[in-house]
């Protein structure tokens, strides 16, 4: 009973209680995971057809230029298909 008015309380003056806050948290890492990964994917399909050699340099590239935009604070917008 105690917990139900802290927890009521809390909600009332405008805050959420630290399990509210994690499972937030959780929420958008997961959606972050999904959204990086869907941008991989694309960009590895969009490279379909071309050689090893060249697909893995290039894939390594667009890689290593989506973590330095986000080491820099630029924000890039999302590749488009070639």
């Amino acid at each position: 009973m105690k917990k139900k008015i802290k927890t009521w309380l809390i909600h009332l003056l405008g805050g959420v209680t630290v399990s509210e806050s994690q499972e937030h948290y959780k929420s958008i890492c997961y959606n972050s995971a999904y959204i990086s990964l869907t941008i991989i994917k694309e960009y590895a399909e969009a490279l379909y057809g071309k050689p090893a050699d060249e697909w893995c340099k290039l894939m390594y590239e667009e890689i290593c230029k989506h973590l330095g935009s986000l080491t820099d604070g630029t924000d890039e917008e999302r590749p488009t298909r070639k």
